[in-house]
């Protein structure tokens, strides 16, 4: 079978690759002039970003890369020490730990903490049904004292762009995983894990590809070409047709235009652009109703600067109004290769959406708010600072509003007919999930897909298309 694959990503490489293993005829159009998606970095005279940080999680997508896709690549093991939240002048240990947290708390306020766990304890019995949105989920997990003292629900906001209590709990449950074990635990277990929590974290590993995220990609796709696949760059999806016997899909390059014929096609473009392009077209109400699902921009401004090191940390995560940015990223506590020797990298992430202003603003203008705010605080001064670079990404994290199931359902819902197509990925399937997850997940895809033949692939897209309907039920 001759498979078309939309985007490059890690999700879409992974897929292409299993597909291609398995001697089907593939193809991979991406948009940009390389691979890797959202794992992509940049290299500016011996600097090396990348795209924010980037983990890898679990040995099943080790062995994957090890085995499978990436045989030759080199990681390296990085112990998960180093991520904090700042607040208030005071740098708090991410994810939280009991010890450190209250450790943290000012002193004032260590009784009322104590009080919310303990209420929060005794009623959790109460609480089993769901909430609909991600403040009331934190502070059932941790109480009210805890969720306004770390300025959680400002750092929520920050990324999302919408006032806490407009994002869907559904977030909670997949991005801050680790305040279940404070959710179910009560505070004698509380006690018992503040005693072996400095062991514990000192086997927090993940791994990390040598000298920048971009390998994986690398690597993934140097396998793809082995297997006579072929990635056609440059190039913009700008529709895709189901035929009588397959699937034609249109490409814009540079000022020309062209069609590739193929029996499937695997999309990992954000599913609102898939519905607004897919021929024949979905009734005019489901492509409005899709729209409302929205996307978070992310602005990168890499800064190159002239000192050994500007953190003590490989992330801090920023929760106060007074930073611009809500994150940075300094790549040499990842790695001392991400700089030369006696300089560092960093990566200030700026979350919005495309239509604000400052997502058009020029580079110049957010290299000077973003620098004066880290001088006030002292990070770095400017004259630290010896060249700086801008990226700006519009299809950065799904925004899980409290409303997103049902127009993803309808969206999901009406792709699900259709034989000759499957969405897949972050994007694709409105997903904030993990680099490792798009890698797993784009893998067993492909292995599936290769034994359709003549057969009815249905019982796959449905299979995938569920999974995401009923992952928080």
């Amino acid at each position: 079978m001759r498979f078309i694959v939309i985007g490059a990503g890690l999700s879409g490489l992974s897929c292409g690759v299993a597909l291609a293993m398995n001697g089907h005829d593939v193809i991979i159009l991406e948009r940009e002039k390389e691979i890797g998606g959202l794992a992509r970095s940049v290299r500016i005279d011996g600097y090396t970003f990348d795209y924010g940080p980037h983990y890898l999680f679990g040995p099943k997508v080790l062995s994957l890369l090890r085995e499978v896709l990436a045989p030759e690549i080199e990681l390296m093991d990085v112990k998960r020490v180093k991520e904090r939240i700042h607040f208030k002048g005071k740098y708090v240990k991410f994810p939280f730990e009991p010890k450190n947290l209250l450790l943290n708390v000012e002193l004032p306020r260590v009784p009322g903490v104590l009080f919310d766990l303990f209420i929060r304890n005794i009623t959790k019995g109460l609480h089993r049904r769901s909430t609909n949105n991600v403040e009331d989920w934190v502070i059932r997990s941790v109480g009210k004292r805890i969720y306004d003292y770390t300025s959680l629900g400002r750092y929520i906001e920050k990324l999302y762009g919408i006032a806490p209590r407009e994002v869907s709990g559904d977030w909670g449950i997949q991005k801050l995983k680790f305040l279940a074990r404070l959710q179910n635990a009560n505070l004698l277990q509380l006690a018992v894990r503040a005693l072996r929590e400095e062991k514990n974290l000192e086997r927090q590993v993940v791994s990390y590809p040598l000298s920048g995220i971009d390998q994986l990609a690398i690597h993934i796709g140097n396998k793809f070409s082995q297997l006579s696949g072929k990635i056609y760059f440059g190039s913009e999806t700008t529709m895709v047709k189901e035929e009588r016997n397959g699937i034609s899909v249109a490409v814009q390059k540079d000022e020309d235009q062209e069609i590739f014929e193929g029996d499937f096609a695997v999309s990992t473009i954000p599913i609102t652009e898939l519905l607004r392009m897919i021929k024949p077209p979905p009734a005019q109400e489901i492509v409005t109703l899709s729209n409302s699902l929205r996307y978070r921009a992310a602005l990168l401004l890499l800064l190159c600067v002239d000192k050994d090191r500007a953190m003590d940390h490989q992330c801090i995560y920023f929760t106060e109004k007074d930073f611009k940015f809500r994150r940075i990223t300094e790549f040499k506590n990842l790695d001392n290769r991400m700089a030369p020797v006696g300089k560092t990298s960093l990566c200030v992430e700026i979350t919005c959406f495309e239509n604000e202003k400052i997502f058009q603003e020029d580079k110049e203008c957010i290299f000077d708010g973003v620098v004066g705010d880290l001088e006030r605080s002292g990070f770095l001064r400017l004259s630290d600072v010896e060249k700086y670079h801008l990226v700006r990404l519009p299809y950065a994290y799904p925004v899980y509003d409290r409303n997103y199931r049902f127009p993803l359902a309808k969206a999901l819902e009406t792709l699900m007919p259709r034989q000759s197509i499957i969405s897949l990925g972050r994007q694709g399937l409105f997903f904030y999930n993990t680099m490792s997850n798009s890698i797993t997940k784009g893998y067993v895809l492909g292995q599936k897909l290769s034994n359709l033949h003549d057969s009815d692939p249905g019982h796959i897209i449905e299979e995938v298309y569920r999974g995401r309907l009923q992952m928080y039920k």
